[in-house]
């Protein structure tokens, strides 16, 4: 109970140091999308930090008059990235299905400790297939659990006659012994005369 309190303690302190915000995108394969990064005019930023499954850029804004400094970590956004002025938003051009998953902005500020951090789950999908695929793939899954529903309840049932017989047989044999007793008594012995 203790650990579950430090726990707890520690994340409301995380919390403290960090400002989240999620977004959802959707974009077309082969087509561009910009992550938008919200940041207010007041602050003052050192750097900011863009990741997806690892480092993906680094952007350090210019003094006045003078250009950021962008460094592009992960070859695999080379020459596909740029960032929007003045808010370095994300542009992703030529999207391919590696470009879906999770993304990040690290926002570090100059006047305090505090980072903002945004985080994106973004969805490449193709047109033509969008509409089809999720809902072919959910009836086949949905009849694929109906149908092992039904073979549950079809072997539930076949066991549940079979203990029963079972639980039958032995009264059934005493019975039937008991017939044959009766039947004998009833039957006087003739005797040859």
């Amino acid at each position: 109970m203790c650990a579950f309190t430090w726990l707890l303690l520690l994340l409301l302190l995380q919390e403290g140091d960090q400002r989240r915000l999620w977004r959802w995108l959707v974009a077309v394969l082969h087509e561009s999308i910009s992550l938008p990064l919200e940041i207010s005019p007041k602050e003052e930023v050192e750097n900011i930090i863009w990741s997806s499954h690892k480092s993906l850029a680094t952007v350090v804004p210019g003094k006045e008059g003078h250009p950021a400094t962008i460094m592009v970590t992960n070859p695999h956004y080379q020459g596909r990235v740029s960032f929007l002025d003045p808010s370095y938003s994300l542009h992703i051009s030529n999207l391919s299905w590696e470009d879906s998953g999770l993304y990040q902005a690290q926002v570090n500020l100059r006047t305090s400790q505090t980072s903002i951090m945004q985080q994106y789950n973004l969805r490449v999908y193709h047109p033509n297939y969008a509409s089809e695929k999720p809902s072919t793939a959910f009836c086949l899954l949905a009849k694929g659990l109906f149908v092992l529903l039904l073979l549950v309840i079809l072997a539930t049932v076949l066991w549940v006659i079979r203990v029963q017989k079972r639980r039958k047989m032995p009264r059934m044999k005493k019975l039937m012994r008991n017939r044959m007793k009766l039947r004998k008594k009833a039957k006087p012995a003739s005797s040859p005369a």
